[in-house]
C-alpha cells in the first residue's frame, strides 16, 4: 500500500484534473440534454421517481407496494429503499428554501452525478493500495473514456445501478490492500453488504469477493487474521443492520429470491460470522485445517439455501408463464443476452466487451508470470464473472467496463515504466492505452456496419401533450396499455396501470397479454374482471407488431389496424398524428 504522502504533487494534480473532467462531463451532458429536473429516459428511472414521490407523500418506509400497478390492489415491488434515501435527504435539504416539487427536481438532478464520486473514490483507493502516483494517473487516463458522460450518472438517472457501481468500485479498491488492513477490510465488507441490500445484480460479484477474502485467509492464515476477522464481523453486522432497517417485520420470515430477504441475510450472516470465527481460532493451524473450516462454512450456507430457499437455486425465468416469458420478458432489451441484440449489434458488442476481454487477458497473463498473484487473481475472477453475466444479460457490461479499468491501468503503467528504462521504447505504453479504450473497439465494426440512426422514443411519443390532455379529462381509473409506458403513466397521471416492466406484476402482465390476444368479443369480460376503465393504444408500440404477427385476429392487432370495437368509446381530443397515444373508455355492456 502506498501512503498519500508518497504520491507526488504532479500525480495528484493530474488525478484531480482527470477526475474532475469525468465528473464535470456528466454535469455538462446533463445540462446539454436538458436532463435537469427530469427523470432519465429509462423506465426504471421513472418508476424510482414514482416510488420516491409516494414516500414523500406519506407512504411508509417499509411499505414497498406500488398500489397503482397491477390488479387486485397493487404490486409489492422488489426494490430497496436504500437508493431512495439520498434523494429524499437532498429533497429535505433543498426544501428548506424551495417548494417541495422544486426541491425534488433539484435532488434528482444532483444526486446521480454525485454518485460518480463513489466510483472515482474507489479508483483512487485501488491505485493507492497497489502502487501509487504513476498508477493513479494512468488509472484515471484509462477511466476517462470508460466513464466520460456515463449514462448511469447523468441527472435523473435514478435507477440503483449508479450506486451499485460506486459500491463495487470501493469494495474492490479496498480489497486490493495486500496487507488486508482491518480498516480496508471493514470498508470492503460495508460496501458488499450494502450492494446485496440494494439489488441482486451484484450478488455474483459479492460472492466472488467474499470467496476471494476467504481463500486469501486460507492461504496466508495468521498474516491476515485481524483483517479477516474485521471483514467477517462487519459483513454480518452490516447485513443485519440493512435487513432490520429495510425489511418490514411482517416479512422477516419470507424468502424472496429477487430482493434482500431472510435468505440473503442468513447467507451473509453465516458466511461473515463463520469466517470471523474461523479466522479467530484457526489462523495458526495448517492450511488444510483452514480449508476444512471454510468447507464447513460453505456447507452451512448450502444447508440454509436447500432448506430455507431452494427456489432461489432455480432459474427465475422458469416461473413465468410461457406467453409472459416469450412476449414480454424477451422484449426487454437490458435482459437480453449479449449476442441477441437488435440492429447495430456488432459495434455495441465490441464496445461493451472489448475492454473487459483485454483486462481479463492481462489478468491471466499476470497470474502466469506469477507477479502479484493476489491482485491478478481477484481481477481474473471478477472479469470472468462479468463476461459470463454479459452473455446472459447485456446490463452487466457496465460492471465489466468498470472492473477492467484498474487491470488495464496496471498494464499501461508497467509498459510505461519499462519504456523509461535504458533501451526501452518510450511510446510503447500508447498501445495498451489504445486497447483499453472501449470506443476504439467499436470503431472497426462501425465502419463495416454503421450504427442505426436514433429514433424517437416510442414511450415518450405515445404520451404526447394530446394524450395527456385526454388522460387528464377523465376520472382516475385502470388503464390497459403497452407495458413499456406503464411507469410513465404512473408518473405523469393519477391513473393506475395494468402492466409495467416489473416481473412481480405477473398477474397484470399476463392479463394484459391475454386481453391483447383474445378476439375482441371476448375481451370485455376480462376487462370487467380486472376493473379496467380505459385502453390506451400506442401506435408505435412493439407489442402491436408482435400481436399482429402472433394473433392477427386478436383485439390489439384489430385495434392497431383501426378496427375499434363497439364497447370502446374514443376520449377526446384524439390526436391527429400517427404516434400519439389514443385513449378509449371501456363502455359497460347494457
Amino acid at each position: 500500500m502506498t501512503s498519500a504522502s508518497s504520491i507526488s504533487r504532479a500525480a495528484r494534480l493530474w488525478t484531480w484534473l482527470l477526475g474532475g473532467s469525468i465528473f464535470l462531463s456528466v454535469v455538462a451532458v446533463s445540462l446539454l440534454k436538458g436532463r435537469l429536473g427530469q427523470p432519465g429516459p429509462d423506465g426504471d428511472d421513472v418508476m424510482r421517481l414514482v416510488q420516491i414521490r409516494d414516500l414523500l407523500a406519506g407512504q411508509g418506509w417499509f411499505d414497498l407496494h406500488q398500489y397503482r400497478l397491477g390488479p387486485d390492489g397493487g404490486t409489492l415491488m422488489h426494490w430497496s429503499r436504500i437508493p431512495d434515501l439520498p434523494v429524499v435527504m437532498l429533497t429535505g435539504l433543498f426544501d428548506l428554501f424551495l417548494p417541495q416539487d422544486t426541491a425534488l427536481a433539484w435532488a434528482i438532478s444532483v444526486c446521480p452525478p454525485l454518485s460518480m464520486l463513489f466510483v472515482l473514490g474507489g479508483l483512487v483507493l485501488a491505485a493507492r493500495n497497489l502502487d501509487g502516483g504513476r498508477l493513479l494517473v494512468f488509472t484515471f487516463i484509462v477511466a476517462l473514456p470508460v466513464l466520460f458522460a456515463h449514462f448511469r450518472f447523468l441527472s435523473g438517472a435514478l435507477d440503483h445501478h449508479n450506486l451499485q457501481l460506486g459500491f463495487l468500485a470501493i469494495a474492490v479498491g479496498a480489497s486490493l490492500d495486500r496487507l488486508a488492513a482491518p480498516k480496508n477490510m471493514v470498508l470492503s465488507a460495508v460496501m458488499l453488504a450494502l450492494s446485496v441490500a440494494v439489488g441482486i445484480e451484484l450478488y455474483p460479484f459479492v460472492a466472488v469477493i467474499c470467496g476471494f477474502h476467504a481463500l486469501d485467509w486460507a492461504a496466508r492464515g495468521a498474516e491476515v487474521r485481524r483483517g479477516t476477522i474485521a471483514f467477517g464481523v462487519t459483513l454480518a453486522g452490516t447485513a443485519a443492520a440493512c435487513f432490520f432497517a429495510t425489511v418490514p417485520p411482517a416479512l422477516w420470515g419470507r424468502v424472496y429470491c429477487d430482493s434482500f430477504s431472510i435468505i440473503s441475510f442468513l447467507a451473509l450472516a453465516i458466511g461473515g460470522g463463520g469466517l470471523a470465527l474461523a479466522a479467530a481460532f484457526l489462523s495458526g493451524r495448517s492450511m488444510r485445517i483452514r480449508l476444512a473450516g471454510l468447507a464447513g462454512i460453505g456447507l452451512a450456507c448450502g444447508v440454509v439455501f436447500i432448506f430455507q430457499g431452494p427456489q432461489c437455486l432455480a432459474n427465475p425465468i422458469d416461473v413465468l408463464a410461457p406467453d409472459v416469458r416469450e412476449i414480454w420478458f424477451n422484449s426487454i432489451t437490458e435482459a437480453r443476452p449479449m449476442f441477441a441484440q437488435d440492429g447495430g449489434r456488432w459495434p455495441f458488442i465490441a464496445y461493451a466487451m472489448g475492454t473487459s476481454v483485454v483486462a481479463l487477458g492481462v489478468s491471466i497473463y499476470g497470474i502466469i508470470r506469477r507477479r502479484d498473484i493476489r491482485t491478478w487473481s481477484l481481477f481474473a475472477l471478477l472479469l470472468t464473472m462479468a463476461l459470463v453475466l454479459m452473455l446472459y444479460q447485456v446490463r452487466f457490461y457496465a460492471f465489466g467496463s468498470l472492473l477492467a479499468i484498474v487491470p488495464c491501468a496496471l498494464w499501461v503503467s508497467d509498459v510505461h515504466a519499462r519504456g523509461r528504462e535504458e533501451g526501452g521504447n518510450r511510446i510503447a505504453y500508447l498501445l495498451p492505452l489504445v486497447l483499453a479504450n472501449p470506443a476504439l473497439w467499436a470503431l472497426p465494426p462501425t465502419l463495416i456496419a454503421p450504427l442505426p440512426q436514433d429514433t424517437p422514443s416510442e414511450e415518450l411519443a405515445c404520451i404526447s401533450d394530446t394524450a395527456l390532455t385526454a388522460l387528464s379529462s377523465v376520472p382516475p381509473g385502470m388503464i390497459l396499455s403497452d407495458a413499456n409506458i406503464g411507469s410513465y403513466l404512473l408518473n405523469e397521471t393519477p391513473h393506475s396501470v395494468m402492466s409495467a416492466n416489473y416481473h412481480r406484476d405477473t398477474a397484470g402482465i399476463g392479463a394484459s397479454l391475454e386481453a391483447f390476444g383474445l378476439p375482441p368479443a371476448e375481451v370485455p369480460a376480462l376487462l370487467v374482471e380486472n376493473q379496467v376503465d380505459y385502453v390506451l393504444l400506442c401506435p408505435g408500440a412493439p407489442e402491436n407488431k408482435t400481436f399482429t404477427a402472433l394473433r392477427p385476429d386478436g383485439f390489439l392487432a384489430r385495434l392497431a389496424g383501426g378496427d375499434v370495437p363497439g364497447w370502446l368509446r374514443p376520449v377526446e381530443p384524439m390526436p391527429q398524428d400517427e404516434t400519439s397515444g389514443r385513449l378509449y373508455k371501456v363502455v359497460p355492456a347494457s
